[in-house]
């Protein structure tokens, strides 16, 4: 987990401003989110870069500036970190490199063979519970935006990046007024600084700058996934949580047409299927039945063995497949199973939990001439539409974890509810490159680690939420290594 920082108060300006630099999007001023980086990896010592403008070094009440090209080299001694620029070394508790107005930096790290570049500027401290740094990327909110949208939204419409926009924005902000922690991967949002957003993703975040999902005034948790299969989740059904209103179950025929996920099928031999279960939840398993489903999402799963049963959610059973074989072997809850000739057959639709928006879906909407408030408001039902205003400025710090095809126009479409806040931009899908890819993320990544040594598999290790009685108080769960991932909203 985690430590939590102290909070930071930061002004919310609203407009949208001019690029002052080919790798900035947004100017100095404006919000911040708070971004741990690297923290996934053993970091011992890296180098900062200026691309354009200088960097101020600041510690102690020391302070200097190092000019763009020159390179910084930072590595931990002790308890301290060492800052060496040129003919100047610094050793400090805690040091802040401050960059420029609009420009950038490039980080490299040893034991990684590329570099990313970040805006803003890094907080550097030592970790007193091991032997790491601890980097922190102060960046800009719409830099972060346009970078969540190059990452986590790979498909060729603008329509959709915009509505991934206002998404990751709203899902950001909500976590930082929950005084939640964001991770810069799959189990929240994938961040990788500047290097990752598109001309077309930076577009995106500049023309809905300061756009955010609200419900009854509030902020909404604005989940996402990379396919729901032709019909969304309810957040409930999926996390055991409270139901909220703006994330009901319907129908998405735009989905169906669109997802290479909207229907899959996995086999499995049924010896290796009952001994990962029985690894992971502490008895012999000798039989697997759904026991419950909600419009074709399983909610329950039951465990049967010789003299004890045991009923897990679907989520957790989920997990736990996804564990033993693989993140693209159950891609969802969504699924029916067969028992045939030695093994399991589960027959699925989707990819990821199915709540809120789908990405795939949220292309096809827009290919069918949708606008981005038209998709969030038939994936949020209820919402509005607002900009921030200064009243919301008082958030609590978010901190982010580091490094931790064609389609055809469907003819029986949904109707669209047209939210009163909502301005409608036309029916014509603006098409243009987000990124070079055509999948998502969600999709190509693996967000379970198979290296976990604890007996317990449950939503609640994997993805931070669970139902009661997914997890056995009996069984102990032993600490797992650093490099663990564990998604809440995979």
């Amino acid at each position: 987990m985690l430590h939590s920082a102290r909070t930071y108060l930061f002004a919310l300006i609203l407009g949208v401003s001019a690029l002052s630099a080919p790798d900035a999007l947004s100017a100095a001023e404006g919000p911040e989110v708070r971004v741990h980086i690297m923290n996934s990896m053993d970091l011992n010592m890296m180098s900062v870069t200026a691309r354009n403008g200088s960097v101020q070094i600041i510690s102690r009440g020391i302070s200097f500036s190092v000019r763009a090209g020159e390179t910084i080299r930072i590595t931990r001694r002790g308890s301290e970190v060492q800052v060496k620029a040129g003919r100047r070394t610094i050793k400090s508790s805690f040091v802040t490199i401050k960059g420029a107005p609009g420009g950038s930096f490039t980080i490299q790290v040893p034991t990684s063979s590329g570099s990313r570049t970040y805006s803003g500027s890094l907080e550097i401290r030592t970790d007193r519970s091991n032997s790491e740094l601890q980097i922190v990327n102060l960046v800009p909110l719409e830099d972060y935006v346009a970078s969540v949208v190059g990452s986590e939204y790979g498909l060729d419409d603008l329509q959709g990046a915009k509505a991934m926009a206002i998404v990751a924005r709203t899902y950001a902000l909500h976590a930082l007024q929950q005084g939640k922690s964001l991770l810069d991967d799959e189990r929240s949002q994938v961040y990788q600084g500047l290097s990752h957003a598109t001309t077309a993703s930076r577009r995106a975040a500049l023309e809905t700058a300061g756009q955010v999902l609200k419900y009854r005034g509030n902020l909404i948790e604005a989940v996402y996934s990379a396919s729901n299969g032709g019909r969304s989740a309810t957040n409930e059904s999926i996390w055991g949580s409270k139901p909220l209103p703006y994330l009901r179950s319907r129908k998405d025929p735009f989905d169906t047409k669109t997802s290479p996920y909207a229907s899959w099928s996995w086999s499995v031999d049924e010896s290796k299927l009952l001994k990962a279960l029985s690894r992971a939840y502490g008895f012999s398993v000798k039989k697997v039945k759904i026991s419950s489903s909600k419009e074709g999402r399983v909610e329950e799963v039951r465990l049967d063995g010789k003299s004890t049963s045991r009923e897990i959610s679907g989520s957790s059973f989920r997990a736990t497949v996804a564990r033993a074989f693989g993140g693209r072997t159950l891609r969802s809850t969504y699924f029916s199973v067969k028992k045939r000739r030695g093994s399991y057959t589960f027959d699925g639709h989707g990819f990821g939990h199915g709540v809120g928006l789908s990405q795939w879906g949220a292309h096809g909407m827009a290919l069918a001439g949708r606008s981005f408030s038209q998709i969030l408001d038939f994936y949020y039902s209820g919402t509005k539409l607002e900009r921030i205003a200064s009243s919301d400025a008082d958030f609590s710090a978010v901190e982010v974890t580091v490094l931790s095809g064609p389609s055809q126009t469907r003819s029986a479409e949904p109707v669209i509810s047209n939210a009163g806040s909502r301005s409608l931009t036309g029916k014509s899908a603006s098409l243009q490159r987000v990124s070079n890819r055509s999948a998502t993320p969600k999709e190509k990544r693996s967000t379970i680690s198979t290296t976990d040594s604890g007996r317990t598999i449950s939503a609640k290790n994997v993805w931070g939420s669970s139902k009661k009685g997914d997890t056995d108080p009996k069984v102990e769960t032993k600490r797992t290594s650093k490099k663990r991932t564990s998604r809440s909203r995979w």
